[in-house]
């Protein structure tokens, strides 16, 4: 971590009146990414920084990481990719209070109770930091945000429709732009391809795992969400195939 006399300048100020440097370093890290907009490059490189860190031998397969990627980006939205680091980093090292033996399963329960404790600890040091004018923090235009995520996607091996970024902000914009045609039928059709990639997935899992995946599946919002994803990741291959 970096030392306050190198952290960036309006961080610097946000520092002065902490008093020691744990609350320093953890200050240094409320400005960066939003979890909810990190790219999925530097959540897989933080991740595995992550697995190492608390000894974690058997690492999540493609579809446990997909839950767990999901999992995290719509809990923490508003946590930086530095504080999530950190988070496991302190209860690590015994300074969140919270039990970090994970029985070698990087689980919603596991991640859930780090980051309670953390957001306990980082409440106390915001409530120590004098506030400070900031900048406005740029917002992108609707058709930058869908040219984001249609760019990732084409950047990926493209074989998992879950993994699609920013999903319902997309689909809203996309929706709201007039450029998703779906009758009743078509989305009847992908329904059924999700429930079936769904049941595909549950197959290939460990029976705990499997029920923990069919729990989630039953939310209306996660299927919802998956629909959603399916749509967009249809659309854009559309546009490709018309060029």
């Amino acid at each position: 971590m970096q030392q306050q006399n190198q952290l960036p300048q309006q961080v610097q100020k946000e520092c002065q009146t902490l008093s020691n440097g744990l609350d320093n370093e953890i200050a240094s890290c409320f400005n960066g990414d939003k979890l909810n907009l990190v790219s999925p490059v530097i959540l897989k490189q933080n991740l595995a920084y992550i697995f190492t860190l608390i000894g974690l031998t058997r690492l999540p397969d493609p579809d446990e990481y997909s839950i767990i990627e999901d999992f995290i980006r719509t809990s923490y939205p508003m946590f930086t990719i530095q504080e999530f680091r950190i988070a496991f980093k302190l209860a690590t090292l015994g300074k969140l209070d919270c039990n970090v033996e994970h029985y070698e399963k990087f689980s919603g329960k596991f991640i859930s109770q780090v980051m309670n404790a953390y957001k306990s600890k980082a409440n106390d040091v915001r409530k120590q930091i004098k506030p400070i004018n900031q900048l406005p923090v740029p917002k992108l235009t609707e058709d930058e945000i869908v040219d984001f995520t249609r760019n990732d996607w084409n950047n990926s091996y493209k074989t998992d429709f879950n993994k699609i970024f920013n999903t319902s902000r997309v689909f809203d914009i996309l929706l709201k732009q007039n450029k998703l045609n779906i009758d009743p039928n078509e989305y009847t059709k992908i329904m059924n391809i999700v429930n079936e990639d769904n049941i595909a997935r549950i197959n290939k899992m460990l029976p705990v795992e499997a029920k923990e995946f069919k729990e989630q599946i039953k939310n209306a919002n996660y299927f919802d969400r998956q629909c959603k994803a399916l749509v967009i990741v249809k659309y854009f291959e559309n546009e490709t195939n018309k060029i």
